[in-house]
């Protein structure tokens, strides 16, 4: 019994020697890493080794990447550390397993949670569920898509991804269990990364990215600017509002855009680009576009950029209407051209004179109707008069009401293709 009581004793001396040593070991480790004293004294085991990893990890991404020159501590700039402030977002880099081996600080303003918190975890453990499997195909290595050396190889990214976020709309902070998510404009590019020698294996690839929240309407401060003008929408898009100031910005009085459908204010080149964010919109609440042609009123167009954001129900969190920010970029290009009917007057309001003259048409035709059948009813043997026999001339039936074809003048969009598109990537 005294000899097993021994080993008992020399077995919790040894273990709280090894746990003395592992802390020791911890403590050096987290005093190595680029973050304040008072941070890393903070963190526990897991956090350490997650930081420590992603810390390799991205001085081995950056080690392998040849294609840009290096910049020592004492060639910085002074400046440089405003820069991440005056970003709308955060940078955010990820590995192609996607995990988070960078985080801007400025993570934590827009999302709530701490940087180091997010830091060398999977992205797909904040990522919207339906989103996950479309960052996954942007996130996968394309092999031989390109000739290039994978050093030189550059994807542009532009996508929107909805990650978790424990801010409120007032500004205070939830646990992560009651995340709302949040949708973020993710721009940047992947990129392959070599060792170096021509022969060495790729030391990995990573996708940078900047993430900027879309603004909800309701925390936008008012007034706009005088470059902006707000509008409301139904959710097949047709106006039900719109801001006084797009008569100064466009030339159109709000009445004229009521009840008219977005489609018909665009570009006929920018379709796809529109109808590509409507889809965004739809499935994932907000988007916002990157540069079209809103049409001005009497011909030409202005360029424009919109954040639109669904509105749902308090009641039954159905869709009921689209909020949009609509930032105008420019002045009227191409005054002189008329690229719809919409532009001209025609399209904005009807014409009553017609309207009368159609109404008394359409009743004329269906008196002669009613007419034409009591008669037919009375002598259905008129019946047979009326059937062709084979071998009888054709004869129009001029002068008849149901004869009167009304002529339907049809505008069709007027492509022109200037010298500046390819430059403002559209």
């Amino acid at each position: 019994p005294i000899i097993g009581i021994g080993r008992k004793v020399r077995s919790r001396d040894a273990a709280r020697c090894r746990r003395s040593l592992e802390t020791e070991l911890f403590y050096k480790l987290a005093h190595t890493l680029p973050l304040p004293r008072r941070v890393s004294a903070d963190l526990d085991k897991a956090a350490i080794m997650r930081v420590t990893l992603s810390f390799l990890r991205m001085h081995h991404l950056r080690s392998g990447d040849t294609s840009e020159e290096r910049v020592t501590d004492g060639d910085e700039d002074t400046v440089d550390g405003f820069y991440p402030r005056a970003l709308a977002g955060f940078i955010m880099v990820m590995t192609e397993e996607g995990d988070m081996i960078y985080l801007g600080d400025s993570v934590s303003k827009h999302l709530g949670i701490p940087q180091l918190e997010l830091l060398g975890q999977s992205v797909y453990d904040f990522v919207h569920p339906c989103d996950q499997e479309e960052l996954r195909d942007l996130l996968a290595p394309r092999p031989g898509v390109s000739k290039k050396k994978p050093a030189q190889q550059h994807t542009e990214m532009n996508f929107f991804l909805r990650m978790k976020s424990t801010l409120t709309s007032r500004g205070r902070t939830v646990n992560i269990k009651s995340a709302t998510w949040k949708v973020l404009h993710c721009t940047g590019h992947m990129r392959v990364c070599c060792s170096g020698e021509d022969s060495s294996p790729p030391a990995g690839s990573f996708m940078t990215v900047l993430c900027e929240p879309i603004p909800h309407p309701s925390s936008v401060e008012f007034p706009l600017d005088r470059s902006t003008f707000l509008t409301r929408h139904s959710m097949d898009l047709r106006f039900t509002h719109c801001d006084g100031r797009v008569s100064e910005l466009v030339g159109y009085e709000p009445e004229d855009l009521i009840g008219k459908s977005a489609y018909k204010f665009h570009h006929a080149l920018d379709s796809d680009h529109v109808t590509k964010s409507l889809h965004i919109l739809l499935s994932k609440g907000q988007v916002c576009t990157s540069l079209y042609r809103f049409l001005a009123k009497s011909g030409g167009f202005v360029w424009a950029e919109t954040q639109a954001t669904v509105i749902y129900n308090n009641k039954t969190s159905q869709p009921e209407a689209v909020v949009c920010l609509n930032f105008i970029l420019s002045v009227v290009e191409q005054a002189d051209v008329v690229f719809s009917v919409e532009q001209t007057g025609c399209g904005l309001k009807s014409d009553p004179v017609s309207e009368a003259s159609e109404e008394t048409l359409c009743d004329s035709d269906s008196s002669s109707s009613v007419e034409l059948s009591l008669q037919l009813k009375e002598n259905p043997e008129d019946l047979l008069q009326l059937a062709p026999v084979s071998g009888d001339p054709i004869v129009p039936l001029t002068g008849h009401p149901h004869t009167l074809i009304h002529t339907l003048v049809l505008y069709q969009h007027v492509v022109s293709v200037s010298p500046e598109i390819g430059r403002l990537g559209v």
